[in-house]
């Protein structure tokens, strides 16, 4: 019985380290992806895109709120000389035929963005950054929790019950 509960201890432990392991995945993405948002804006080639087509996507939450999101296709010639189609997103209103100005990283201008002011941090992104350390720490005392168990009720099932006998009495 004991060696079962030290295999689901593991499975547990296991488990918990899943959840670090996304936890501080999720958060190292978010912050290379703000990295490379703020780096595009600050040293990035401006470019004068035409918006090629619009539309708006929406994410429906459970609380009843929608979120609406302007997303743009634009085409833009680099300084290179190369033609390139990106996908941005503004909050500010376009429509097919617009210019565009845009922002690019000469290595990747596919993923160009709208030059616009900076939305800065803001509370959803240290609200994401505190739930995935939130996770992280839970997956981390899980882990701990389940290893920990193993390792007791394995050492617990190669226990037979009996005390060991003092050295002097063994051979009487």
């Amino acid at each position: 019985m004991f060696a079962a509960g030290g295999a689901f201890g593991v499975v547990f432990g296991c488990v918990g380290l899943l959840f670090a392991g996304v936890g501080i995945w999720l958060l190292v993405w978010s912050v290379r992806t703000m990295s490379t948002y703020r780096r595009t804006l600050r040293e990035g080639l401006m470019a004068q895109a035409r918006c090629l087509e619009t539309y708006v996507s929406r994410h429906h939450h459970s609380n009843g709120f929608t979120h609406s999101q302007r997303h743009l296709i634009v085409g833009f010639r680099t300084a290179d000389g190369y033609d390139v189609r990106a996908r941005v997103s503004s909050r500010r209103p376009f429509v097919a035929g617009d210019l565009v100005p845009v922002r690019y990283l000469p290595q990747r201008p596919d993923r160009a963005i709208a030059d616009e002011a900076p939305a800065g941090v803001g509370v959803v992104s240290c609200l994401f950054g505190g739930v995935m350390v939130v996770i992280t720490c839970v997956g981390l005392f899980f882990a701990a929790m389940g290893f920990g168990a193993a390792l007791f009720l394995g050492a617990s099932a190669h226990d037979d019950g009996s005390a060991p006998l003092p050295a002097a009495h063994v051979g009487s």
